[in-house]
């Protein structure tokens, strides 16, 4: 069996009241709303840290922002933390990373290729 192609959009300042897909009446994404349609949307996920990049993070590594170590934007991202693009390699999944992380420190990949 082919495992699941994984895409994974995080944005910054999207506000679910005004997609579609939770319900906005005005707003066309057709490209997101096809996205959706045919995969998994969250209806019960809060942002674990009002700043930026520290909730990247933590998503990222599936730990409080406070366990990491990442407080504010300047705050470097251990590469010693594994992310869930580790484990998708390990799995044998090809990943890509594009677009803004805020990484702070030597590492600027944290698992994607």
């Amino acid at each position: 069996m082919t495992p699941p192609n994984i895409l994974f959009i995080q944005a910054d300042q999207m506000a679910g009241p005004a997609l579609p897909m939770y319900g906005h009446k005005v707003v066309k994404t057709p490209h997101l709303q096809r996205l959706a349609d045919n995969g998994v949307i969250f209806q019960n996920a809060h942002c674990n840290n009002p700043v930026c990049a520290p909730s990247r993070f933590s998503m990222m590594a599936g730990q409080l922002s406070s366990r990491i170590g990442a407080y504010d934007n300047a705050s470097e991202f251990p590469a010693s933390v594994p992310t869930f693009a580790h484990y998708l390699r390990d799995l044998g999944y090809k990943t890509c990373l594009s677009g803004k992380m805020h990484f702070v420190g030597p590492d600027q990949l944290h698992g994607f290729e």
